[in-house]
């Protein structure tokens, strides 16, 4: 199983690329990439906007390049089906992926695992909470190849997906809903992050 975390937009709206907002010092997409890493897909691939290669961002991104295979795109305008075509071309052959948004950044180790016991080779899994699919999603390695073989960049994932088999699993006390959209939205999820912490203590 292999993981593709798409981080291909301009993040205008939060003053900060997404990726680089950080909690405590460590990074949005390192949150990720660890959280992969520990459940057991040893390279992240993580597809960045071309803006996010600038000097001042250069600390960062070689923290995470110690960590993922990070792909460039000089093309985010294309869209999302763009990124996601580049991030499957390093994908290998026959192998399961998650699709994983940087905007969708609440998953934990055990939800992956049951994730990945339910795969089947034409179906895809989705996680659901109160009745609603959420994110990230896992493809069977034949909708990867599938996807893979597609040549044109004007397809749908949502479209594509229609012709294989949905298996939804529930995402129990994961907010598989959550979407970091606005400073707001970031506001909330320090919060709570933060509050969570707290509780543990």
């Amino acid at each position: 199983m292999e993981v593709l975390i798409l981080s291909g937009g301009n993040s205008s709206r939060m003053n900060s690329p997404k990726a680089f907002l950080n909690i405590k010092g460590i990074s949005l997409i390192e949150t990720l990439c660890n959280t992969y890493i520990f459940a057991g897909i040893s390279s992240p691939i993580v597809v960045f906007n071309h803006n996010l290669f600038e000097n001042k961002w250069a600390d960062v991104m070689r923290s995470i390049s110690s960590k993922a295979k990070i792909i460039k795109n000089d093309f985010p305008e294309k869209g999302r089906t763009y990124s996601i075509q580049l991030g499957l071309s390093k994908i290998a052959h026959n192998s399961n992926c998650i699709i994983q948004n940087i905007d969708n950044p609440e998953i934990n180790v055990e939800l992956l695992h049951q994730m990945s016991g339910k795969i089947e080779e034409n179906g895809f899994v989705v996680p659901v909470k109160n009745g609603q699919g959420g994110h990230p999603i896992l493809l069977g390695k034949n909708i990867v190849n599938h996807l893979k073989n597609l040549t044109s960049d004007t397809w749908i994932l949502k479209e594509e997906l229609k012709a294989f088999k949905r298996i939804e699993i529930d995402a129990g006390g994961t907010n598989v809903l959550l979407n970091l959209n606005t400073p707001d939205d970031w506001k909330n999820y320090v919060e709570s992050i933060i509050s969570l912490n707290t509780t543990k203590k």
